[in-house]
């Protein structure tokens, strides 16, 4: 039997890194924003990502007020 052979992967190659700038053009998050538009949950991401935002900004506020004391 022959064995075939994917010649997009890169062999021996570390992952990427995410970092803030290369983050919008991740495949994976492509894919989800893709879904979110497809499927007409605009609404509900928004919510979901306010409610994400609410949750990290008060434990960024809580260590930050820890360490000025």
């Amino acid at each position: 039997m022959s064995k075939t052979t994917n010649t997009d992967e890169k062999a021996g190659a570390a992952p990427e890194v995410m970092t803030i700038k290369n983050f919008r053009s991740n495949g994976d998050i492509e894919n989800f924003y893709r879904y979110i538009h497809d499927n007409g949950l605009r609404r509900e991401a928004f919510m979901l990502m306010e409610y994400a935002i609410s949750k990290v900004a008060k434990v960024r506020k809580g260590k930050r007020s820890k360490t000025l004391q």
